[in-house]
């Protein structure tokens, strides 16, 4: 509904009647407005909008979960010391992901290397997301100030550059983000099938209440990694489906590009592109609040605890259960407020969005051509 406000106001202003034998130049750039409105009419639009409603609510909760599940695991270590047991495995069940059924502390050592290597690679992987996504905005920017000003032989040449650059960035991420969900799914299924033996294997019930602390702090994560996976790809489709449309309708050496039809197209691209400075600003502070934690609480913890599957005896293993007890709550807190102060800062800039972009198109320049040519 939207989009069909926009394109009506547009119509009536700039007084565009759709009748035989207007020149060539206002119909091939109005038809095709026409047939793209009446297509984007017939589908559903709550759906194609980018909904990040969800990442905006859970994103805080989810990456709390880092420091918890680091804390648990260790803490876990500490009780497997104790013992060491087989699994007993269930008449036609296939063992998937555990590699040694013969020693549950053997188990553990794999658990924790996984899910160390997850951790780390998806603190690399997401700070690299975080640099990208840093670019996305100064590029949407120069996208309008190219659709605005610039002379239609140099947007013909420009514009696309632009565009080809943010799909980069947009790709990159998603081939970036395809890896840590790949590793955290790997952890999660070896969790659950360590959860599914457990009952089967020991009655010690301290250690299944662990093991399932940890399955539920890293589903969290797990659901925090798919979740950018899946809001990356949304930019990314809704990204291309419509500036390539614009591509390929309006940026044509045969066209004659009115200032009114730059006016249609920025009214049409504006939504869009609020929409995807929106999602690489949200992608932007998760990703680097989970680097921040990751490396002030986590990296070092995880990369150090190996230690704690040989502990020779009660009082050492007391003593380490009641330090992981001790630490767990100021380190929940200071990851809070990384966290909530990235979120704050995201709130804020996101209600001027839309006002900062207007003021920005009243404010272009050839000036601002000028500094974008270098």
């Amino acid at each position: 509904m939207r989009t069909f406000l926009i394109i009506l106001i547009w119509l009536i202003a700039n007084n565009q009647h759709f009748i035989v034998g207007k020149s060539m130049v206002i119909n091939s750039a109005i038809d095709p407005a026409i047939d793209y409105f009446t297509d984007i009419v017939s589908r559903n639009v709550v759906e194609e909008k980018i909904d990040n409603e969800r990442l905006v609510k859970e994103w805080q909760d989810w990456v709390l979960a880092n420091p918890i599940v680091v804390n648990y695991l260790n803490s876990l270590m500490v009780l497997a010391s104790r013992q060491d047991f087989a699994f007993i495995i269930p008449l036609g069940y296939s063992v998937k992901c555990i590699k040694n059924i013969g020693s549950f502390r053997q188990t553990i050592s794999q658990l924790a290397l996984e899910m160390r290597t997850a951790i780390g690679g998806a603190r690399e992987d997401l700070n690299r997301v975080h640099i990208g996504m840093e670019r996305v905005p100064t590029e949407l920017k120069n996208i309008l100030v190219y659709m605005k000003i610039a002379p239609f032989e140099f947007l013909l040449m420009s514009f696309p550059d632009s565009f080809k650059e943010i799909e980069k960035i947009v790709n990159d991420s998603l081939v970036v983000l395809s890896k840590p969900g790949k590793a955290f799914q790997q952890v999660l299924n070896l969790l659950t099938e360590i959860d599914h033996l457990l009952t089967s294997a020991t009655s010690d019930l301290i250690i299944s209440w662990q093991i399932k602390d940890i399955k539920i702090q890293w589903t969290c994560l797990t659901e925090l990694i798919i979740e950018l996976s899946k809001r990356a790809k949304t930019t990314s489709d809704a990204f291309l489906l419509q500036f390539n449309w614009i591509l390929n309708e309006f940026i044509r050496p045969e066209m004659t590009l009115a200032d009114s039809h730059r006016d249609f197209m920025i009214a049409l691209l504006l939504p869009k592109i609020i929409e995807i400075d929106q999602t690489s600003d949200l992608l932007g502070i998760i990703t680097i609040a989970y680097t921040d934690i990751s490396f002030q609480y986590t990296d070092e913890q995880i990369g150090g605890n190996g230690h704690l599957l040989l502990l020779p005896n009660e009082d050492i293993r007391k003593r380490y259960l009641k330090q992981f007890r001790y630490e767990l709550l100021p380190q929940v807190i200071q990851s809070a407020r990384i966290a909530l102060d990235r979120h704050t800062k995201f709130l804020r800039r996101d209600r001027n969005r839309k006002k900062d972009y207007d003021k920005l198109l009243a404010s272009i320049s050839i000036n601002d051509l000028v500094d974008l040519l270098g």
